[in-house]
């Protein structure tokens, strides 16, 4: 209390100079570089998972069911001040005077500046990965993410996610975790405008279609191993349709009288492999 009184009774002369001395402090702290040594930025590192909304109670981000019914994806924004009231909010509770409200008020822009550097690092270092300084030269400027609530979440544990801005860049990922057997969390370093969800690599096989009762498969460049277009397709031969098995011999022989050349067997199994499916969830603003 008293501590209090000093300082709301002290001259205006030595209430301006503490706050300049602050303001300079805040200035040195938001310029310095980002430490990964967990002794020496241990309450950043927290702030920054804080942020990246790390144990958060989960109606802080869904108020009410409704908002993510069963088998949906709900793309969303990080609002900066929302972030800034829950890093203000962390800071508080050591405050017992009004200094150390005028301390927190000059601080809090380089402590925020100091996480936005920091977030970069959470995920690859919990992946145990190696973070470069450049990489935490600039702070992330925006968030943006999804929650996807779905049977997919339990059954294909390795999906992977790849978001794109209005542009078509590439997203850096900040945080993708598991909240429950079939909720998930994604964020990224900018706004999604498209998600992509792809099956786990491991799901590589050898398929084809089966269209209007014939079996066919789409074939692919010989150089590049990208597909080409629908018609271009070749007839699976069947050997025995009940037993599930196909002809190679004569399906080879299909490929080789379209690309008018002898397929090797590596060229046979390029052309037969079938990548995992890939699903786009695309952001349309009305």
């Amino acid at each position: 209390m008293h501590v209090r009184m000093d300082w709301d009774n002290s001259p205006q002369l030595v209430r301006t100079h503490v706050r300049r001395v602050f303001g300079e402090l805040a200035a040195l702290t938001k310029d310095q570089p980002v430490s990964l040594e967990h002794q020496d930025d241990e309450l950043i590192g927290w702030l920054s998972q804080l942020c990246l909304l790390v144990n958060l109670p989960f109606h802080y981000l869904i108020p009410t069911e409704s908002m993510l019914p069963d088998d949906s994806i709900r793309l969303f924004y990080v609002n900066p001040n929302w972030l800034q009231a829950l890093v203000d909010g962390a800071c508080s509770l050591g405050r017992n005077a009004s200094l150390d409200l005028t301390h927190d008020q000059e601080l809090i822009d380089a402590v925020i500046s100091q996480i936005g550097k920091r977030m970069k690092a959470v995920r690859p270092l919990l992946q145990s990965k190696s973070v470069t300084a450049k990489e935490l030269d600039e702070e992330v400027q925006a968030i943006g993410g999804f929650l996807l609530r779905s049977p997919l979440v339990r059954g294909w544990r390795g999906l992977e996610f790849k978001a794109l801005s209005s542009q078509g860049t590439p997203l850096r990922a900040l945080r993708i975790e598991l909240l429950s057997d079939d909720v998930l969390i994604g964020l990224f370093e900018g706004i999604p405008y498209t998600l992509e969800l792809d099956q786990p690599p491991e799901g590589y096989f050898f398929g084809f279609n089966h269209i209007n009762g014939r079996y066919m498969k789409r074939l692919r460049n010989l150089d590049s191993g990208e597909l080409l277009s629908e018609s271009d397709s070749i007839e699976v031969a069947v050997q025995n349709e009940k037993m599930r098995t196909i002809d190679v011999y004569q399906t080879a022989k299909h490929m080789e009288a379209y690309f008018k050349k002898e397929i090797t067997s590596a060229e046979f199994a390029l052309q037969m492999i079938k990548t995992p499916y890939i699903g786009k969830v695309v952001r349309k603003d009305e």
